[in-house]
């Protein structure tokens, strides 16, 4: 366990400058980054609409810019596989599109945009199910890329309690597969486990979640008993997962946040702020003090401290005073039942 890693808290009213100020305190961190051959940043674009609830095209902008100033020819590929796209019958590239992704390829010398939707090339996870164990397909051109960074947004979330940076990176599971990491789910296999929910249409879900009133659809997944074993299962799944594509860096563009219902329904908070740490725990546990969340309440972050691959103490916290800026965020309709993962 590295305790000796830094993490930034600034707030300001320039979003860009937040979060190059950020990456400034923590240069001596960022070393790693000038031997690196390939960079990925991987934004979150989660949503169709609303704009805040998908990484601002500024936040990579910041970000590139901030790397540029290091190493000025270094290839870097911003890469997604939007889950709600696909559960739309969308490719990501539209996602791209619609939020002004592809000025950075004009912008910029040596950026470009990838989606990972159809890649057929695969590394595996083990993951848990309620009725059985799975593997999850994650894009093998994970391994291609020697310096991964997640671009993320704190968010309150309907299954995992909150969301930050590691979390993020399911982003490089096929599209297909992303609902498994929940547990509720069987394997896309032939012989693999199955639930009723395996025999719904790709999305039945996510669109019956903005079809219907939140309270009814929070009222059924409380009586749902595999929902109630999900919320154990998803933990160990995001902790599997992310040993496989870990970011060698966390920047968390909190400029506006989402409390409620997260990760895409939920409402926003203007909280103008950034986050980032080459420990990925450590910036997602500063996230989680921020929304109002001890990271030791979040299991994939207790589940990942224990195995040592960071840590969520605040040693190192350099810029602005977290307990001048945390806030008491409104949980998800189910957040009762989610913390009920151990």
């Amino acid at each position: 366990m590295n305790h000796k890693k830094k993490v930034a808290l600034v707030k300001g009213e320039n979003r860009k400058e937040n979060i190059k100020k950020c990456l400034t305190l923590i240069r001596e961190d960022l070393e790693p980054i000038t031997g690196a051959k390939n960079i990925l940043i991987k934004p979150n674009l989660v949503a169709l609409k609303p704009d805040f609830a998908n990484t601002h095209v500024e936040a990579i902008e910041a970000v590139i810019e901030f790397i540029r100033g290091i190493i000025p020819d270094t290839p870097i590929t911003v890469g997604e596989a939007s889950a709600t796209a696909f559960y739309n019958r969308l490719p990501t590239t539209d996602v791209f599109r619609d939020f002004d992704y592809y000025r950075l390829e004009k912008k910029y010398d040596n950026v470009r945009l990838t989606a990972f939707d159809d890649d057929k090339d695969f590394i595996y996870s083990h993951i848990h199910s309620i009725i059985g164990d799975a593997r999850l397909r994650i894009t093998k051109r994970a391994e291609q890329y020697d310096y991964k960074i997640s671009l993320a947004i704190p968010k309150t979330h309907n299954f995992a309690m909150a969301t930050f940076g590691i979390k993020n990176m399911a982003g490089l599971v096929m599209r297909q597969d992303m609902a498994m990491i929940h547990g509720m789910k069987g394997g896309i296999e032939v012989d693999a486990p199955k639930t009723f929910l395996d025999k719904l249409p790709p999305g039945t879900v996510s669109k019956a979640r903005r079809l219907l009133p939140n309270w009814f659809i929070n009222f059924m997944f409380r009586q749902y008993k595999g929902y109630r074993k999900s919320v154990k299962m998803i933990h160990h799944n995001i902790t599997e997962l992310a040993k496989k594509v870990w970011p060698a860096l966390v920047v968390l563009d909190g400029f506006i946040c989402m409390e409620g219902d997260g990760p895409v329904d939920g409402t926003a908070v203007d909280m103008k702020i950034a986050i980032a740490s080459a420990d990925p725990i450590k910036a997602d546990g500063v996230g989680a003090r921020l929304l109002g969340i001890e990271p030791e309440d979040i299991g994939y972050l207790y589940y990942l401290q224990k195995e040592g691959l960071g840590e969520y103490s605040l040693e190192g916290l350099a810029g602005d005073d977290l307990n001048r800026l945390k806030r008491n965020f409104r949980k998800h309709g189910t957040y009762d039942i989610q913390s009920q993962w151990r």
